[in-house]
């Protein structure tokens, strides 16, 4: 299975590596690349529609080769990092 990975301060990244105590988003979600692209109350100007389990494979290949969703992407990218605060857990 392939996994949307982006090295930023998302919650679910930074606990893996034992460097936060939480993988919640301050928004309660669980706060993966995934959940800042589709769900996440702070992102919300960038949200994709969330893929289907059975299809999230097919959904990354999509959006990896589609201008709008890749410009969406790097929204997201831009805003957590310029508000890193604001994605901390709470």
């Amino acid at each position: 299975m392939t996994t949307l990975y982006v090295k930023l301060p998302f919650p679910a990244y930074l606990k893996r590596f034992h460097l936060s105590y939480s993988d919640y988003c301050s928004c309660g979600g669980i706060g993966t690349a995934l959940h800042y692209a589709t769900e996440c109350i702070h992102t919300v100007s960038w949200h994709m529609r969330k893929p289907t389990p059975n299809f999230e494979q097919e959904w990354l290949k999509r959006i990896a080769n589609n201008l709008v969703s890749r410009q969406k992407i790097r929204g997201i990218i831009k805003f957590s990092s310029e508000n890193r605060d604001l994605f901390r857990p709470p």
